[in-house]
């Protein structure tokens, strides 16, 4: 080492020569750590500059880049002409106007009608007339966040139910509020407003006996519409509210009454008409034409009772043809009921099949929510707890994408045969729906679930799932939640979701909840 530091001051001397340089120090460091550098050997000395230049910001240091500073004299020379050119007294001439302009602020505050408000504002101008420190702004800025946080203004907003509109400025909305006492003082004004209202309230809907009473009563009323004040008027109106209803449902009693009378008469009319000879199928029509003719809205009582007699008399013109029609249909009828009969064994046949998803092999959704509504009527009546784990296959519109999508029915089958493998005899699995599963686990912990969740998820991610001799890497999250941990069955599958969404929020191919 001492040879090498030897040769590196020779050569230092011999290149100081050489540039016909000055021996001062400042040259001879300079060379010497130049050097030095070169033949590999690192003096403490030679490191200053950029000892200096570690603790800079990046800012400062990309300047002096710019500015070619090589030694420790230009860095401070540097640093000087920085310091030299800036003013030291800015920071202390803002601070001064953002204080001068909060006092302003505040000041504005204490006249905003708020007393909260005001007592803050008050507060705060007397910490700023005081020595300012960092804590006593925090405290002022802490209080006036607790201000905002708890401030709510739907006191005004019930202005709005005296005809107020403008609640972004309090003037205004005085000024609204003035405007809408004056309309509402005046009594006149408003019992106007109500006769047209009252008169169609007090009409009856369907009887007409009450119509020149109610038209002498709006005729009165409009000529002093004050009279609405009284109790006597009041009482009035009372009365003739319940004379209506009861009008109303008289006439209507009276009309049903015709009506019923004219569809028993059809009824009597199809009883012989099923026993009679027969009737054309053009006949048939006609009649059927009549009663879709029959408007309940909109035609009256007369009316839908004329056509009704009508249909009436054409039924019992057109009687003989439907006995024979009715035996001759009987071979018919007998074929149709054996057909029925055959189609419910079929119809059998297709709800079991439809609580087995045809994929997997697996539970439908539909054959879930019946297992579940059944786990769930034990819980409450032998408090059985169960856990509910809630499956989905992470990234599955990827592997669709890029494997196609007979691929990704390859893939959830085989997770749902792993997951009927791995399950118990009392456990319940389903797909339900794409790419998800649900199991239902009774007489378990929500550890042992997530236990047996995280089991499964370590199975499927450490297997080799194969399609055209191309592997398949396919990982799964969860959702776990017990059924006593939530208020009914529906929020314990809830909650599962909500796992299962927060386990693809945190990166996918895991359990939640963690449980360690």
């Amino acid at each position: 080492m001492s040879a090498t530091i030897t040769k590196i001051i020779r050569d230092t001397i011999s290149t100081i020569k050489e540039r016909n340089l000055i021996l001062t120090p400042d040259n001879y460091t300079e060379v010497f750590c130049e050097i030095a550098k070169k033949n590999g050997y690192i003096s403490p000395d030679c490191q200053k500059l950029e000892k200096y230049l570690s603790r800079l910001n990046a800012d400062l240091v990309e300047q002096l880049k710019q500015k070619r500073v090589k030694n420790i004299d230009e860095l401070f020379a540097f640093m000087a002409a920085k310091l030299n050119s800036s003013n030291i007294n800015e920071p202390a001439k803002l601070i001064h106007s953002l204080v001068f302009m909060s006092k302003r602020v505040f000041q504005a505050v204490t006249m905003l009608h708020n007393k909260e408000a005001k007592k803050l504002a008050e507060l705060s101008i007397d910490t700023l007339n005081k020595k300012l420190d960092i804590s006593s702004i925090d405290l002022i800025r802490d209080k006036w966040f607790e201000f905002l946080t708890d401030y709510d203004d739907l006191f005004i907003r019930r202005l709005g139910f005296y005809g107020v509109k403008s609640f972004d400025d309090l003037q205004t909305a005085i000024t609204e509020l003035d405007n809408a006492s004056i309309r509402s003082g005046d009594t006149a004004y408003l019992c106007q407003k109500m006769i047209p209202l009252l008169v169609c309230a007090l009409t009856p809907s369907i009887s007409e006996s009450m119509n020149a009473e109610i038209s002498g009563f709006e005729l009165s009323l409009k000529s002093n519409p004050k009279l609405l004040e009284l109790d006597e008027t009041q009482d009035n109106i009372q009365q003739m509210i319940k004379r209506r209803i009861e009008l109303d449902r008289a006439e209507i009693s009276t009309k049903v009454s015709v009506l019923n009378d004219v569809l028993e008469g059809i009824n009597t009319r199809l009883l012989n008409m099923m026993s009679s000879s027969s009737t054309s199928r053009a006949k048939m029509q006609d009649i059927k034409r009549d009663l879709n003719s029959i408007n309940l809205k909109e035609d009256s009582f007369e009316v839908i009772r004329d056509k009704l007699i009508i249909i009436a008399e054409s039924l019992g013109n057109e009687t003989q043809q439907f006995s024979l029609q009715v035996s001759s249909d009987q071979k018919k009828i007998k074929e149709l009921q054996d057909r029925i009969s055959s189609l419910e064994g079929e119809l059998a046949m297709v709800k079991a099949e439809s609580k087995e998803d045809f994929l997997t092999k697996t539970a439908t959704k539909r054959a879930l929510i019946e297992e579940l509504d059944r786990m769930e009527d034990k819980y409450r009546r032998y408090d059985a707890d169960y856990s509910i784990c809630f499956f989905d296959i992470d990234y599955f519109k990827k592997i669709n994408d890029t494997y196609g999508h007979d691929a990704g029915d390859v893939i959830i089958a085989s997770v749902g045969k792993m997951l009927r493998k791995y399950s118990r005899k009392i456990d319940f699995v389903a797909r339900y729906g794409g790419e998800e599963f649900v199991m239902l686990l009774p007489q378990i912990s929500l550890v042992d679930s997530v236990n047996f969740a995280n089991k499964i998820r370590d199975i499927i991610e450490n297997s080799k799932f194969m399609y055209k001799d191309e592997r398949i890497d396919v990982t799964i999250s969860c959702g776990v939640a017990l059924r006593s941990s939530n208020k009914t069955s529906s929020s314990t599958l809830e909650s599962a979701d909500k796992m299962l969404y927060t386990a693809k929020q945190n990166g996918r191919n895991q359990v939640m909840p963690s449980i360690i």
